[in-house]
C-alpha cells in the first residue's frame, strides 16, 4: 500500500511540475496586463535578459552601420567599434521595469525616442504585434501550443501565437529553485528594425557633435 502512496505522490509532483511553467506564464501575463512593474521585475532574471537584449541591439547597431552608404572605410570601422557604447543606453532603457512592461505588451516604449531635434521627421509607428496575453482559457491554450521544452528547466513561448514567425516575441523561461523566470526575450523583426533606426540617429548625432 505504501508504494501506491509513493507513486501517487510522485504523480502529483510530476503534474505540478508539468503545469508550473504555464502557471508562471499566466501570472506574468497578468502582471503585464495590469501594469504591475514590480511583479514583472520579480519574474525576470535581469542579468541574462540584459545579455539577450544587448546581443540583439548590437546586431541592430551593426545593421545600422551597414545601411550607411555615405561612410568611408575608416568611418565605418570607427562606428562599428562604437556600436557597443551606442547600444548601452538603449539596452538600459529597455530593461527599466516600466519600459519592459510596455515592451511585453507589444508596444514600442516612447521614452526610447528621446527628444527629437527640430525639423527631424517623426519615427513611423511600428505595427502592433500584440502583447503577452493569457487571461482567458483560449488565450492560454493558444500560448501553450507554442511551447518548446528545452530539457527539464527551460521552456520557450512564442506570442502572439497567431502572428507570423517573424512578428513573434520569443520568451524563454528557466526554472531556478522553485521559480520560473524570464531569461531571454527575442524581439520581432519590426522592433529590431526600430532599434536599428534609433541607433542610426544616435550615430548621426554623434558625428554632428564631433564636427561642431
Amino acid at each position: 500500500m505504501r508504494w501506491w502512496c509513493g507513486l501517487f505522490a510522485l504523480l502529483l509532483l510530476w503534474i505540478g511540475y508539468a503545469l508550473s511553467p504555464y502557471v508562471a506564464l499566466y501570472r506574468l501575463s497578468e502582471a503585464v496586463r495590469t501594469g504591475d512593474a514590480r511583479a514583472v521585475a520579480d519574474r525576470v532574471n535581469f542579468r541574462t535578459l540584459r545579455l539577450s537584449i544587448s546581443r540583439q541591439a548590437v546586431a541592430a547597431g551593426l545593421d545600422a552601420v551597414a545601411a550607411r552608404r555615405d561612410l568611408s572605410p575608416r568611418e565605418r570601422q570607427m562606428l562599428t567599434d562604437a556600436v557597443t557604447g551606442l547600444t548601452e543606453p538603449v539596452v538600459t532603457a529597455l530593461l527599466m521595469p516600466e519600459t519592459l512592461v510596455e515592451l511585453l505588451r507589444g508596444n514600442w516604449p516612447k521614452r526610447l525616442d528621446g527628444e527629437r531635434p527640430e525639423g527631424e521627421p517623426p519615427e513611423p509607428e511600428p505595427a502592433r504585434t500584440g502583447g503577452l496575453t493569457g487571461r482567458t482559457l483560449p488565450q492560454l491554450l493558444a500560448l501553450a501550443g507554442t511551447a518548446e521544452m528545452r530539457g527539464f528547466r527551460t521552456v520557450i513561448f512564442g506570442y502572439p501565437p497567431d502572428a507570423p514567425e517573424e512578428n513573434r516575441f520569443r520568451l524563454r523561461l528557466r526554472l531556478r529553485g522553485w521559480t520560473w523566470r524570464v531569461t531571454e526575450l527575442e524581439l520581432p523583426a519590426e522592433l529590431r528594425e526600430r532599434i536599428s533606426r534609433r541607433l542610426l540617429r544616435l550615430q548621426q548625432r554623434t558625428e554632428t557633435s564631433r564636427v561642431r
